[in-house]
C-alpha cells in the first residue's frame, strides 16, 4: 500500500550542501553544511541560520565541513558540531530580539584532523558527556566540563577558557583546538564508525552502543570501556543509525533498540539477554529481531514532539538516504510507514528534525531544504 505524502509548506535552495539540521525553539533552524573543493580535496562548512520562513538570518564558517549538529537535551543554547577535521566545536545560541545568534565557546581535537566526525550525541543521564564517532572507527565519550563542577554554559564557557589550545596543520592551514587526551572505547570499528547512541532506560543507562561500515553493531560499557557485545550478522550493510528507548519513546521496551542501515532496512532488536553483570559476547543473536524495509538507506532518527503529549504515539521521523525522509510508529508487533517527506528531494536525505508545529529535512547534492504541515 503506498503510504501517503505530507505537504511541503516551504522549500528553498541552499547554498551549500546541507548535511544536518537542528529546530531551535520551534522558530529557528540550524544546519550544517558541507562543501568538498574537488580540486583541493579541502572540506569546509558552515553552521546557517533560518527563521520559519527559511529566511536567512546567519551564517557561521567552519574550516572543517559539518557532519553532524545536535543541541544538548539539557540547555538548548549549547550547540556542538561535528567537523570533518577530526574537531568537535560548542557554541553558545544567544537570543537578540531580532532572532538568533552563535557564539563559539571552544573547538576541540577529538582526533587527527585527517579523520572526520562522523557523529556526535548528547548524554541523556549526564549533561557533560559526550559520545563521538570517527571514521577512523574510533568512538569517544567525551566530558566538556570538570567532574564536581555545575553544569551550565558559563561553566564551560570558563572551563574551556583555562585551556591552552595548541596548533594543527588542516587543510594546509594552521588551526588552532584544545588536544582531547580522553582515551577511545577500548573496542573500535574495521571500517568507518558512523554512529553511535546513549542506552537511557534501566538496564542499559551504563551503555554506549556504535555501528559501523563493517556491518558491526556494538555495546559498550560506560564504566570501563569494554565492549560487552558485538554483532555482525544482523545487518547486511553498514549501521549508520540507532535508537534507543527513552521515557518518552518505548519506555515499556526499555531493553529494545532501534537500528537502520544502508541495507535500506529498520530493525527493532530486543537485548534482553544483556543483564547488569553478565554479558554474551561476540555474534550472540538478540532475543528478538523484526525488520521494515523503507526503500533506502536508514540514516538518521528524529523523535515526535507527540511522543511527549501521547505515551503510546512512539512516532519517529526517518531520513532515508535516497528516499527522502519518513514517519514511522513503532507499534509492539509491527513498524509501520505514516507519511512520506520525499517530493522536492532528488539526492540523498540526510537530515531531518521536528518542531511542535512543522517538520525540517534537508537533501545533500541538490541543496533542499523543505518544511512539511505536521
Amino acid at each position: 500500500m503506498e503510504v501517503p505524502g505530507i505537504n511541503s509548506c516551504a522549500k528553498i535552495t541552499t547554498s551549500h550542501p546541507p548535511c544536518c539540521l537542528r529546530i531551535f525553539r520551534d522558530n529557528f533552524l540550524l544546519v550544517g553544511t558541507y562543501d568538498l573543493n574537488k580540486s583541493t580535496g579541502h572540506r569546509t562548512g558552515s553552521i546557517d541560520v533560518y527563521d520559519r520562513e527559511l529566511t536567512s538570518i546567519g551564517s557561521y564558517s567552519t574550516y572543517g565541513a559539518i557532519l553532524d549538529l545536535k543541541l544538548s537535551p539539557h540547555l538548548d543554547t549549547l550547540v556542538a558540531t561535528g567537523h570533518s577535521t577530526g574537531n568537535l566545536t560548542l557554541w553558545r545560541i544567544l537570543v537578540t530580539a531580532d532572532g538568533i545568534e552563535l557564539e563559539e565557546i571552544c573547538n576541540i581535537q577529538i582526533f587527527d584532523p585527517d579523520v572526520l566526525v562522523s557523529s556526535l550525541h548528547f548524554s541523556p543521564n549526564n549533561c557533560e558527556s559526550i559520545l563521538v564517532t570517527g571514521t577512523s572507527g574510533e568512538s569517544k565519550v567525551v566530558n566538556v566540563l570538570r567532574e564536581g563542577v555545575t553544569f551550565s554554559l558559563n561553566a564551560v564557557t570558563d572551563h574551556y577558557d583555562s585551556v591552552d589550545s595548541s596548533t594543527y596543520k588542516v587543510q594546509g592551514k594552521d588551526t588552532f583546538a584544545v588536544e582531547d587526551t580522553t582515551p577511545a572505547l577500548t573496542s573500535g570499528h574495521s571500517l568507518e564508525c558512523w554512529t553511535g547512541e546513549f542506552g537511557y532506560l534501566h538496564p542499559l543507562q551504563n551503555v554506549v552502543f556504535t555501528g559501523g561500515d563493517d556491518s558491526v553493531l556494538q555495546a559498550h560499557d560506560l564504566r570501563t570501556a569494554n565492549v560487552i557485545w558485538s554483532n555482525g550478522r544482523i545487518h547486511g550493510a553498514g549501521v549508520v543509525a540507532i535508537k534507543s528507548s527513552t521515557e518518552t519513546f518505548r519506555a515499556n521496551k526499555p531493553t529494545s533498540i532501534l537500528t537502520g542501515s544502508y541495507d535500506d532496512n529498520m530493525r527493532d532488536l530486543d537485548l534482553r539477554m544483556l543483564g547488569d553483570e553478565i554479558y554474551p559476547g561476540v555474534n550472540v543473536p538478540p532475543a528478538g529481531k523484526r525488520e521494515k524495509c523503507l526503500g533506502g538507506g536508514v540514516w538518521r532518527f528524529a523523535e515526535s514532539p507527540r511522543n511527549l503529549i501521547d505515551p503510546s504515539a512512539n512516532e519517529l521521523l526517518v531520513c532515508c538516504m535516497y528516499n527522502g525522509a519518513k514517519v514511522v510508529r513503532v507499534y509492539d508487533d509491527e513498524i509501520q510507514e505514516i507519511r512520506n517527506m520525499k517530493k522536492g528531494h532528488e539526492s540523498m536525505c540526510y537530515g531531518g528534525d521536528w518542531g511542535k508545529r512543522f517538520a525540517a529535512t534537508c537533501s545533500f547534492y541538490d541543496c533542499s531544504l523543505q518544511l512539511w504541515d505536521i
